[in-house]
């Protein structure tokens, strides 16, 4: 690691004449601050949950209701079923930045869902923006940011109307072509191999799944979280209040991912705010003494020179 950090300052005071390929200045790299070791628990599945309800919606289209929210992913034990292409793609479901050789199947998560159709409410679910209050949840007019598109909108998101949190399968078809053998080409991998996404956790009660004949079998919920001890407990005579604690607890597990955010559908962002409002409620239920050790850290990386902060850890121009 000493010599890790020597190369890069090395690079960081490095000047070139070519002006094809600069080497990055000075201000960009340093100071590049010292690598230290991870501190707290590693970011787990802490909490298997089965489906309550699965039923169609049409189209080849699949609704789990998982029946309550939280932060992780879909995990498909059994694999996926193979694709059908329906006559229309629902909304939220229209891939169109793939090759013509490729097919896919789509899963869509959300919080809730539209009271007139039954399907999941895209235009909230992400627990952001573009929602009109009408009846059908329909998305108000993207404004210049959205549509622009750029990383953060992409273009199939645009045409959903709204942010989507989604994961996309993607395969290539067989080719029946072959290699000019006049004999088909066998396609390589299967969605049957498919068990969960590995690039990002989602926040959701209910997981859209499309296109496919029969439902995926074997499909279960992963929660996941820091995996700080848990030694903390609540319980009362009165239904309501136990239910309030439930909610309180699932949303503080689903906002302990390595940091404490604000939310965990797609900002997830450490706001200060949250943690002091809510950090007794934290050190009763969790040993949160690595975790907050780290928010400590954090905070004093983003700390400017004059002393003060941004509202988030780490500064995102939001503020």
């Amino acid at each position: 690691l000493k010599s890790w950090r020597i190369t890069l300052g090395m690079k960081s005071h490095s000047r070139t004449s070519n002006t094809k390929h600069k080497i990055m200045p000075k201000h960009k790299l340093s100071p590049i601050g010292k690598l230290i070791p991870h501190e707290i628990p590693p970011i787990m599945p802490v909490e298997r949950i089965s489906p309550d309800e699965v039923y169609p919606l049409g189209n080849g289209r699949w609704m789990f209701d998982f029946g309550k929210g939280f932060s992780g992913m879909v995990r498909f034990d059994d694999g996926l079923p193979s694709p059908i292409v329906p006559e229309k793609y629902p909304r939220g479901h229209t891939v169109s930045t793939l090759n013509p050789d490729e097919e896919f199947i789509t899963v869509v998560y959300g919080d809730s869902l539209e009271l007139t159709r039954g399907d999941i409410n895209i235009a909230v679910v992400a627990g952001m923006g573009l929602h009109d209050g009408g009846p059908t949840h329909k998305s108000k007019k993207a404004g210049d940011a959205e549509g622009k598109g750029g990383p953060c909108y992409p273009k199939d998101h645009i045409e959903a109307g709204s942010l989507l949190q989604r994961d996309v399968y993607i395969l290539p078809k067989s080719d029946s072509n072959g290699d000019g053998d006049g004999k088909p080409k066998a396609k390589e991998g299967s969605f049957a191999d498919a068990r969960q996404s590995h690039f990002t956790t989602h926040a959701f009660r209910f997981a859209e799944v499309c296109c496919t004949a029969e439902p995926p079998s074997g499909v279960h919920g992963l929660a996941y979280r820091t995996a700080f001890k848990e030694w903390g407990d609540f319980g009362s005579s009165n239904v309501r209040i136990n239910g309030g604690y439930e909610l309180v607890k699932n949303a503080m597990n689903s906002n302990m991912l390595g940091v404490q955010s604000d939310c965990p559908h797609r900002e997830k962002i450490q706001y200060g705010g949250d943690i002091l409002a809510d950090s007794p409620a934290s050190l009763h239920l969790y040993d949160m003494s690595a975790f907050y050790r780290k928010v400590v850290w954090d905070w004093g990386d983003q700390q400017w020179d004059n002393g003060a902060y941004a509202g988030t850890s780490h500064w995102l121009a939001l503020n």
